[in-house]
């Protein structure tokens, strides 16, 4: 879209023409813009003028992101006339508008030309046409709407009220004004009867304290008394305070053992007699007029507690101080003690200081005191504060994950969730899952996960911590209509601890199950950790975990007393972890666990002071020690981490985490026994980098006999299927299956690799590489006898590619022709195969078949399949099994988007005919597919484009045909296949000859002719 030429309409008009369009949701805009405005053309002409700039939407259906750039960018110049014309276009049509808004779902002329957001009006009920793969129910745009006006409000208000704690400027004017309101209160001037009691707890702070203390005497507010704690100090302070008192009568010194600042002024706090406390340490000073501002700034506005400015002593000039909300306060402590006045009674009442805290202890008070009141700004500079680097400071010497404590004690209640999930039952299991980064992601694991919406033994508690407005609204977007969904938004990214434990509050489940963002649940894992969670015998479960290429991160932990538990199997094949029994685990694996409901509050949750995942590992040891109890991997319970890499090191826990970890256990099983279960033998345990933080590194080796023998050689089979739900549709996966199977049938030991993990970690174990060579190359690996077997995509093998393979087979005579005659490579025909336990003809059955014509595979563009197609454009009925095809035939045609290869031959037998094609270099090299052979072994006719070869293998039973003419006549043409009796002799001798134990034997020769 070319450059805007002509000039802009004026704001007015063009914040009217968005009214007249009717798109313009004046309370959806006023909750995204955090204001309140007169009128609905007040709104409109802000949009315009400030809210279009700043990427504000004026519709909740309307994402500006989800839009192709030039439109972004005509909405930030405020160009309202581009923006419409392009929400009419066709163009518009062909991608959603939001996470709630899909165009493309919409039908019928009507739709074409006209402003659609114009039907979705305040008032208007209508159903959504959300994007599809969307989680949920159905839903109702009104409702909708709600929910979205409401989450705006409470984001922006987040959003809005992140403000700085410290400024550079300070305004007079302001100081002036309030000061001013203040003049003529009376002020009480009795020394004898304090109104305000003055603590100030000091250790070791005899070489500053004299100025704090003469800060208080030069105060023009007279009637006061302070309370020097001295904390068992040993360096001369309670003298020098003595020396005070004896001038001052208003100076009170208590004497104390060293009990912390917390336990001094609590008896500081004990010993006063005024209705207003006030606190000051021992490096700061008060300017004269502080406690007569604030005792007369609260008499004034009848508050029970205030706070002042402060300016700060350091290299540059720099003010705290601002209006502040209890909800404010949940992002970030805005308060200075030093600058606190609250009733006496008040903080009586909450019970002082926590003494359990070192550090943020000030934080923690201002918080429990917003439970009770507002505390509420006064606008003057009170303090001079002194912001420097002693090493003597608490700031210094204690942990800064103090802070986590005093957020994790404070905030437990602080939260509920926008929507109660509307169930008949009551859920056997409550799944937590804290988002902070990725919302994409993390939809799109929830989704694969929980499938279309949340299974009525579960809920979904969602934690959003992601940061930034727009995307908290997009994810909040893309979770409505989840029947089972309670959803709990925090102002800020706290830490693993305060979120699950928050989120734990909520749960009404008997069993809770913690998820990273970043993983993903596969099929049944749900139910099997239910399942094993209900065991009495241990305490925790988990799935059994892997990253996208399938490679095992964590099949559970195994203790060690001096470093973190050893994920166990992590760099290794599933199938390696198949015969493990998944019992004697010291820890679980932090991105995925699942413990009881009761356990997890008996043991008060998580500790609020870790930072990180370490809080993780301190429970699980603390649950271990107290319930006596073992953890266990779930049978067949899978999970992937999008976030693992297990070709790499174990990331390290927070190190300021690791003062705080609880002890280790005594593991419950040796780290070399759990190998030794399936056959491994552990050689040696090296120390990680940071061994409180990581966990130590195997060396494992495959175990032998007396005579140093294995039981048979470890073949590792690499397809080009990645590890995704799609890949596992992929006809290599069963390929690769049966395959192995019968190679264990003769006695090898066999893993399958996915593409992305053909060298991993473990490869050091294998001993053969045989390349099931499809869509993806796997370079031959080094150290062991590598197999290559081209059975489809010859136009992507080169000849450098098989250089480095010590025996080559192919799935087509021409092309294993040609790369012995042409390369100088020998390479030998072993045609594709079937699996007759799988595919076979079955019992007789009499009748008609129940499908006239079949197809199963995916589409490729542009026509789906040329079968397919040519079938259709013949008139022919057609039914046809894979993912997408609504986009190539008739709806009626499409019978499921997938059918499981068990099922397949069942289908083929109930075809009249079976309908097959081939990539165009498959056809062309020769190379027959893997169907024709499990059709035929079936007992299906099929009918497949032309390859070289098909006539002599399959006997009749696969006609080919060339043009649209020749298929007509086969489709005509019944009598043209094999009668019954003739189609079960070649279906048995495919069986007998084409089947994978044959193939295995095949290959299992020529690597022992490799070996030797």
């Amino acid at each position: 879209m070319s450059a805007r030429k002509e000039p802009l309409a004026p704001i007015g008009v063009r914040g009217q023409r968005l009214i007249d369009t009717e798109i313009f949701d004046a309370e959806y805009y006023a909750a995204e813009s955090g204001r309140d405005f007169r009128s609905k053309r007040s709104a409109a002409v802000h949009l315009v003028q400030y809210g279009m700039k700043a990427g504000l939407s004026f519709h909740p259906l309307f994402d500006l992101g989800m839009f192709p750039v030039y439109i972004r960018d005509a909405y930030k110049i405020g160009d309202v006339e581009s923006v419409l014309t392009y929400l009419r276009s066709p163009r518009s049509r062909q991608h959603k508008w939001s996470y709630l808004f899909d165009p493309s779902v919409l039908t019928g002329p009507s739709s074409e030309g006209s402003l659609l957001l114009s039907r979705y009006r305040a008032g208007t009920p209508r159903e959504l046409p959300v994007p599809t793969k969307r989680l949920g129910q159905p839903l109702n745009w009104l409702d909708t709407r709600a929910l979205m006006v409401a989450h705006a409000r409470v984001v922006k208000q987040i959003d809005v009220e992140k403000k700085p704690l410290r400024r550079t400027t300070w305004s007079d004017l302001e100081e002036g004004a309030w000061l001013a309101g203040i003049e003529g209160i009376p002020i009480p001037s009795d020394r004898e009867t304090p109104v305000i009691s003055i603590v100030m707890p000091a250790w070791n702070r005899a070489p500053v304290i004299e100025e704090a203390i003469n800060s208080v005497r030069r105060q023009t507010l007279e009637a006061w008394e302070l309370i020097v704690v001295d904390d068992g100090s040993t360096d001369g302070t309670q003298d020098v305070v003595r020396a005070l008192a004896e001038e001052e009568p208003r100076i009170h010194l208590v004497e104390a053992d060293h009990q912390g600042v917390c336990a001094a002024r609590n008896r500081g706090i004990d010993e006063a007699r005024g209705e207003l406390l006030a606190f000051l340490d021992t490096d700061n000073v008060w300017r004269p007029t502080f406690l007569h501002n604030m005792y007369a700034g609260l008499l004034h506005s009848g508050g029970r507690a205030a706070y002042s400015a402060a300016r700060m002593l350091n290299e540059r000039e720099e003010y705290t101080g601002q209006v502040i909300t209890a909800e404010k306060l949940l992002v970030r402590n805005y308060v200075d003690l030093n600058v606190l006045v609250a009733e006496t009674s008040l903080v009586r009442e909450l019970g002082g200081f926590d003494p359990f805290l070192h550090r943020w202890v000030d934080y923690d008070l201002v918080l429990r005191i917003t439970e009770k009141t507002e505390i509420e700004y006064f606008p003057f500079l009170g303090c001079d504060y002194v912001d420097d680097h002693n090493e003597d400071r608490i700031t210094r010497r204690e942990s800064a994950n103090w802070e986590y404590a005093v957020l994790g004690k404070n905030l437990l209640n602080r939260f509920v969730p926008d929507a109660a999930p509307d169930r008949n039952t009551t859920p056997i299991m409550s799944i937590i899952v804290r988002i902070t980064d990725s919302i994409d992601l993390a939809v799109r694991n929830i989704r694969e996960s929980l499938g279309p919406d949340v299974p009525e033994q579960v809920e979904l508690i969602v934690v959003d911590e992601v940061a930034g407005f727009r995307s908290s609204l997009r994810l909040r977007a893309a979770l409505a209509g989840l029947s089972g969904l309670k959803y709990l938004k925090l102002p800020r990214r706290y830490t693993p601890a305060i979120a699950y434990n928050i989120a734990a509050q909520h749960a009404v489940g008997s069993a809770l199950l913690f998820l990273r963002e970043s993983v993903e649940l596969r099929s049944g894992a749900i139910d099997q950790l239910i399942v094993a969670i209900a065991d009495e015998s241990v305490s925790g479960v988990q799935p059994l975990v892997t990253d996208t290429t399938g490679v095992v991160v964590s099949a559970g932990g195994a203790g060690h007393e001096r470093s973190l538990a050893t994920p166990l199997f992590r760099g290794f094949n599933l199938h390696d972890v198949e015969r493990h029994d998944g019992r004697a685990l010291d820890e679980l694996v932090l991105a995925a666990f699942c413990v009881r409901t009761q356990d997890y509050r008996d043991l008060g949750g998580l500790r609020n002071i870790f930072a990180g995942d370490a809080a993780i590992v301190d429970f699980l040891r603390r649950l271990r020690e107290a319930s006596g109890r073992e953890f266990a991997r779930a049978s067949n319970a899978l999970a992937v981490d999008h976030s693992a890499d297990a070709f790499s090191e174990e990331p390290a826990l927070v190190e300021a985490d690791a003062e705080w970890l609880t002890s280790s256990n005594k593991p419950t099983r040796a780290l070399a026994e759990h190998y030794s279960l399936v056959g491994f033998k552990l050689d040696t345990l090296t120390a990680p980098r940071l061994p409180r933080l990581q966990p130590a590194v195997p060396t494992i080796t495959r175990s032998t006999d007396d005579s140093g023998a294995t039981s048979g050689l470890r073949w590792a089979i690499k397809i080009g299927a990645d590890f995704s739900v799609g890949g596992n549709r992929w006809g290599d996966v069963p390929y690769a299956a049966d395959l192995a199977e019968s190679l264990t049938a003769l006695g090898q030991e066999v893993v399958v690799d996915r593409a992305g993990a053909f060298s991993r970690p473990s490869n050091m174990l294998d001993d053969v590489v045989l390349v099931i060579r499809g869509l993806v190359r796997c370079e031959p690996q080094p150290g062991k006898v590598n197999v290559l077997w081209a059975i489809s995509r010859p136009d992507l093998i080169t000849r450098d590619e098989l250089l480095g393979f010590d025996a080559i087979f192919g799935a087509s005579r021409v092309w294993c022709d040609f790369v012995t005659t042409k390369w100088g490579i020998e390479a030998s025909y072993l045609p594709q195969a079937t699996n007759p336990r799988r595919f076979h003809p079955g019992h007789s059955s009499t009748g008609d078949p129940r499908y006239e014509l079949t197809f199963v595979g995916g589409p490729r563009k542009p026509i789906g399949r040329k079968v397919v197609a040519d079938s259709v454009r013949l008139g022919a009925t057609v039914s046809v099994w894979g993912p997408r095809w609504e986009q190539f035939v008739p709806a009626d045609a499409v019978v499921d988007d997938y059918i499981s290869n068990d099922s397949l031959s069942a289908l083929y037998r109930s075809s009249r005919i079976v309908l097959n094609d081939h990539f165009e270099d498959m056809a062309r090299w020769g190379f027959a597919n893997n169907r024709l052979y499990d059709a035929v072994a079936s007992g299906a006719r099929v009918i497949s484009d032309h390859v070289d070869g098909i006539e002599d293998i399959f006997q009749g039973a696969v006609r080919t045909y060339t043009s649209l003419e020749e298929l007509e006549h086969l489709l005509k043409d019944r009598n043209g296949f094999p009668d019954d009796t003739r189609m079960a002799e070649i279906s048995r001798q495919i069986r007998d000859e084409h089947n994978f134990d044959a193939r295995a034997s095949t290959l299992l020769r020529a690597v022992r002719d490799c070996r030797v």
